[in-house]
């Protein structure tokens, strides 16, 4: 590494994964703490009833800073964990990341009608990630092309 690159942040940011497919899951862990830095934690779910199941037990004080939930889960269920995350009050603000295979237009445009912040394209991308991230706020960011500071 040289002087000018800086070690990532430590974020310690908590996200929630819904991912029925153990490779996915692996590349998207990979690539959150790439991001995110090791402090953060990663909870994992593998299917949309154990999704549910854990949204519904999120409080105020334990719920995820950010979900990434893979939209083609079994019998729609990424719809059905995207429907139980808006309407668990405690999750209803959580920022939302749908992560999908899928390029059909009505599956992109009912994530976002279920109030997904974004829709990335799997395998899961460190850099388009980070774009994302910073867009909404997740972490800091600048805007593409914008010089270093200089104090």
């Amino acid at each position: 590494m040289d002087s000018n690159e800086q070690a990532p942040p430590e974020f310690g940011v908590r996200v929630f994964l819904v991912e029925d497919n153990p490779e996915h899951s692996f590349i998207a862990v990979t690539v959150i703490r790439q991001v995110l830095g090791d402090a953060s934690e990663v909870i994992v779910a593998e299917n949309a009833d154990e999704a549910v199941e854990l949204i519904q037990q999120f409080t105020d004080t334990d719920r995820p800073d950010l979900m990434l939930v893979d939209l083609r889960l079994p019998d729609n269920g990424g719809f059905a964990v995207l429907s139980a995350a808006r309407a668990h009050d405690p999750c209803s603000h959580v920022p939302m990341f749908v992560i999908t295979s899928s390029l059909y237009d009505l599956d992109i445009a009912q994530s976002y009608e279920l109030g997904a912040s974004a829709v990335l394209c799997k395998p899961l991308s460190r850099a388009i990630l980070k774009e994302e991230l910073a867009r909404i706020g997740v972490i800091p960011g600048k805007p593409p092309g914008s010089a270093p500071v200089s104090s």
